[in-house]
């Protein structure tokens, strides 16, 4: 009896491995063909946080972050500091400005608070307002010690902007996978050490965010609740978004991460790659 048992046990438990074999090929099958069609690469990692169901696809694979780190730099911010310092007053001198800061360019000789930094960085995505964010919590040195904090040694911010945006795919610089990427801002979101008032309004400004319309909010129902933070390199075509999606079903997120590159250096990105691999994992998802 224990033989038949055992028998039945082990043939249940290889159909099931063979049913998510088979789920994990037709995942990336999914996006092979978009990418195929698009002569492009793209990396997805999404994570449903109330089913445990995960969708990937060359989730380890390096790609520019780009822009959707501003996320993680005010992410850890807001982790790090308490509401009522948020209030703290930073001052703009005119050589702190840098390309594509349409914000802070406002405020030179003035100052701005850190969370009107965050609201600049994330809503806009001002590049002064980042940079000045990184600083506050201590350089690019303490961003990689923030990161490794939360378990991210993969990641590796090396440049402030806009030079972190000029992407080499021989090196590591300002890289991270999608896997990584959808984890930390997972591990923020969800965070029991920041501030209930920090974490709305994170959560608050992805979802207000100005630069993400045309990405993975353009592949999913239109009455789904994403909250993003978009990038994009001065180079090989690099288009990604980085977000969190409520569906009608669940109560937690699905956490996605889709970052695209090109082979060529100057290749143009297109934000229609990312809204159709969003569109797919999205599907397998729910």
């Amino acid at each position: 009896m224990k033989k038949v048992f055992l028998a039945i046990m082990v043939s249940m438990i290889t159909l099931l491995l063979a049913h998510l074999t088979h789920y994990n090929s037709a995942s990336a099958s999914e996006i092979k063909h978009i990418e195929d069609k698009n002569d492009v690469t793209i990396g997805v990692y999404g994570m449903n946080t109330e089913n445990g169901k995960v969708y990937k696809h060359n989730a380890d694979e390096r790609f520019a972050f780009a822009s959707t780190y501003k996320a993680i730099v005010s992410g850890i911010l807001l982790n790090n500091t308490s509401q009522d310092k948020l209030n703290k007053k930073v001052k703009i001198n005119e050589q702190d400005i840098v390309a594509y800061s349409p914000v802070t360019e406002k405020y030179i000789g003035k100052t701005m608070s850190l969370k009107s930094l965050v609201k600049a960085s994330m809503l806009q995505s001002d590049n002064t307002a980042n940079n000045k964010i990184i600083k506050e919590i201590g350089g690019i040195k303490g961003f990689n010690k923030e990161l490794k904090n939360l378990g991210d040694a993969t990641s590796k911010p090396q440049r402030l902007e806009p030079e972190l945006n000029n992407y080499d795919p021989t090196k590591i610089a300002d890289t991270t996978t999608p896997k990584a990427a959808a984890t930390t801002l997972n591990k923020l979101l969800s965070s029991s050490q920041m501030d209930k008032e920090n974490q709305t309004l994170l959560k608050q400004v992805m979802v207000e965010n100005e630069t993400g319309d045309s990405l993975i909010k353009a592949g999913v129902p239109k009455h789904y609740k994403v909250g993003d933070k978009s990038g994009q390199a001065l180079t090989y075509g690099t288009r990604n978004d980085l977000a969190f999606i409520y569906t009608d079903e669940h109560k937690k997120p699905i956490i996605l991460a889709i970052y695209t590159k090109q082979g060529q250096k100057n290749a143009k990105p297109d934000d229609k790659i990312i809204a159709a691999a969003a569109e797919k994992a999205i599907e397998k998802l729910k």
